[in-house]
């Protein structure tokens, strides 16, 4: 009885189990089916698109020449460690403790990151410039690390000083992290887990540089450890060499990774890679598309970790970027560089410009911004030499050529000159008598001469009077009175000036109205005073002691050096007014002609030629008369032509609320101005040099460029212009 019970229950109990194994049978065949047959192909495709992988060939960005073809920025090679989203293990339900992020960690222990401090911050360097600021301290912070930040200088403000001068430049500062401080690895890797979620809102495939600027045996080393290491990728990268730095930072510029506020507009462009280098100043930045060339690709079959195994189809080839060809003379760059750097030193002046053109068709030969900066750093990361640039509050970035404005002083009277004799106010020989200080009446009380504005020239501090002058001569002796009575009249003897208008309109003529659309980024306008502008910014009428200013290149008048070279230049060529370009010529890979860039007149001057003529021998005479401001500048083997300027301004302090620099007599600080060009009959070149708070322009800004045109027509050493590159690494082009 007790065994057919046990026997009953066994058998029912096969018999179940016989059941069951048959409806778990039936069960993985249903799915099997179902994956073989129904969604078959569907695998199929997935594992082809998981199995190749397309990897993008970069262009070998062109090249920038000198006019001489002396090469200023080239390639040279390097490798960059990426990570490819796709192959990292994403965590969801089924991965729940954070595999992708101890496989970040592994990749950047390969990298050494935890032992180098170098490498920690050249990971978080590369992470702050692909991620931006704010995604930046998040994904620190996250970690519980209190992230340490930095000023550094930031846009410039124009600050109303609130005594009626004009505006102030003041420098904002901005926090930005302290990428200089090694982080831990578990910060390193939440900066590029940050990275990858991001990156999976778009295409996963698209691999992320972590770090470059990685020499080849590191490459090789991380290599080696690929085979446990999913998603790593060891590329060639070539990396900017700038060969001159400093000399030409400013025009040729620098390049960097996509900003992040900008990667949506670049991505539009066809720019799929976040990490790659793009320019972000100078000819670097202006002419970008025609420097990047066009990427190849070619598509690859990879394994589980994304490692690949064999390159499939056809490889297309990248077509190489295009060269640059300047009218830079690098060689008189360098002179210009030196001489100018030297006279900053001896005056201890905090900024400097010395800019060179063609008065015939507006080539820049030179252009030097002091202080300038070394614009290999920037392929360096932010190291201790960038940060100092970055920290410095002179503000080595900017180039003041063409992004500071200052008070041109009497460089400017050349407009005037130009502009009295065109509309009538003066002929050429009538003459103004200077016999001292011009008062001008108070127009609320003319009669109390107590009340009189009193306007003076710099000869009259001397004890000097120039007597009855005629224009040439007001030129070359710089007088202010003759000028302010061209500039604004004189009520008293009913003496018409240009006026408010008049000057003005002829201002914008010379091309100070708008920036001269010279091809480098950066480029600020001119200020044009006059009655309207001065009752919307200052909330006041216009009076003759602001067209007096004005016309002598004071009060509300703000130029950049720049516009003053292109100005000065219509008067050395009789009347063209040309927009000045640095790039003249464009050619491919193979050196065939692209593009040429042909001289392109702004406008041409409606100054009848005898009126030029006659401000032309005003410059001349500055310099070769017996009793010109500018004759230090003579040459012995041509004539030169030229214009002094020494302009007061006012730097303002918030804390004693009056200007700095005043002098023992509270005589305001000037700036240094000098122009010249030279043959005088023909002219092929004109400099403008021009020093902050550099003194009289004859004694700072004029040795400047007499040094220059005497290397420039050989009255000096021909090998000043000499200098060293940097020697070219392999492989370099």
């Amino acid at each position: 009885m007790y065994d057919d019970s046990v026997r009953d229950t066994s058998s029912i109990s096969l018999k179940l189990f016989r059941l069951l194994s048959l409806l778990v049978f039936g069960l993985l065949i249903g799915r099997l089916y179902q994956l073989q047959i129904i969604q078959g192909a569907d695998f199929q495709d997935q594992s082809e698109e998981n199995r190749e992988r397309i990897i993008e060939i970069p262009a070998a960005r062109g090249v920038i020449y000198d006019r001489n073809g002396e090469i200023l920025a080239r390639n040279k090679p390097s490798f960059e460690i990426a990570v490819v989203p796709a192959y990292l293990t994403e965590d969801d339900i089924e991965t729940p403790d954070n595999e992708e992020i101890r496989e970040i960690e592994e990749i950047l222990v390969a990298l050494h990151a935890d032992t180098d401090p170098d490498t920690a911050v050249r990971v978080a360097d590369t992470m702050f410039r692909l991620l931006g600021r704010s995604d930046y301290a998040k994904a620190v912070e996250s970690q519980g690390i209190t992230l340490k930040t930095i000023m550094v200088p930031g846009p410039l403000e124009q600050v109303d000083p609130g005594d009626g001068g004009p505006p102030i430049e003041k420098i904002s500062l901005v926090p930005i992290p302290d990428t200089t401080v090694p982080l831990p690895i578990p910060a390193l890797a939440a900066l590029v887990d940050r990275a990858v979620q991001i990156k999976r809102a778009g295409s996963t495939s698209e691999p992320i540089t972590i770090m470059n600027l990685v020499d080849r045996i590191r490459a090789f080393e991380v290599e080696e450890e690929s085979y446990r290491l999913p998603g790593v990728q060891i590329r060639q990268a070539a990396v900017r060499d700038y060969v001159y730095g400093a000399e030409v930072s400013h025009i040729v510029g620098f390049m960097g990774p996509i900003p992040a506020s900008y990667a949506e507009e670049y991505a539009s462009e066809g720019y799929s890679n976040p990490s790659e280098k793009v320019g972000l100043s100078g000819l670097e930045f202006t002419y970008q598309q025609d420097l990047r060339g066009t990427p190849g690709h070619r598509t690859v079959d990879v394994d589980i970790l994304g490692r690949e195994v064999r390159t499939v189809g056809e490889i297309v080839q990248p077509i190489p970027g295009q060269h640059l060809h300047l009218s830079i003379d690098r060689q008189l760059q360098k002179v210009m560089y030196q001489a100018l750097e030297a006279k900053m030193q001896e005056v201890d002046a905090p900024w400097g410009v010395t800019i060179a053109m063609n008065p015939q068709n507006g080539a820049i030969l030179g252009m030097v911004s002091l202080p300038s900066f070394d614009n290999n750093i920037f392929a360096e990361g932010l190291d201790q030499k960038y940060l100092n640039v970055q920290n410095d509050e002179r503000r080595p970035l900017i180039n003041y050529a063409i992004g500071g404005l200052y008070p041109p002083g009497s460089v400017f009277k050349m407009v005037s000159a130009t502009a009295a004799l065109q509309e009538g106010i003066i002929g050429p020989n009538e003459t103004i008598v200077d016999n001292g200080p011009l008062f001008l009446p108070n127009r609320f009380a003319p009669d109390n001469p107590s009340l009189a504005q009193k306007f003076v020239s710099w000869n009259h501090k001397l004890g000097i009077n120039h007597g009855p002058i005629n224009i040439v001569q007001a030129l070359a002796l710089s007088n202010d009175i003759y000028f302010y009575m061209v500039g604004g009249g004189y009520p008293p003897t009913d003496f018409k000036g240009l006026g408010d208008a008049g000057l003005a309109k002829w201002m914008g003529l010379f091309g100070y109205g708008d920036p001269t659309g010279i091809d480098i980024p950066g480029e600020v306008g001119a200020v044009i005073p006059n009655d309207r502008w001065k009752r919307q910014t200052r909330f006041e009428s216009w009076t003759t002691g602001d067209s007096y200013n004005m016309a002598i290149g004071q009060g509300d008048v703000l130029v950049t050096p720049l516009q003053v070279l292109v100005a000065t230049a219509a008067v050395a060529n009789g009347g063209l007014v040309y927009h000045p370009q640095i790039v003249y010529q464009i050619t491919d890979a193979d050196g065939k002609l692209v593009r040429d860039f042909e001289p392109h007149v702004i406008r041409q001057l409606p100054v009848d030629p005898g009126n030029m003529d006659v401000v032309r021998q005003g410059m001349w005479s500055a310099v070769n008369s017996d009793f010109g401001t500018a004759i230090e500048g003579r040459l012995q083997s041509v004539e030169v032509a030229a214009k002094t300027g020494t302009a007061e301004f006012c730097e303002w302090d918030q804390v004693e609320q009056d200007c700095r620099y005043r002098d023992k007599d509270d005589n305001l600080p000037t700036h240094a101005w000098y122009v010249a060009f030279a043959p005088y009959e023909n002219p092929e070149i004109i400099v403008v040099t021009f020093v902050y708070h550099g003194g009289e322009g004859s004694a700072t800004a004029l040795p400047v460029v007499t040094d220059i045109l005497r290397y420039y027509f050989g009255e000096s050493d021909p090998n000043l212009g000499e200098s060293e590159p940097n020697q070219p690494a392999e492989g370099q082009q």
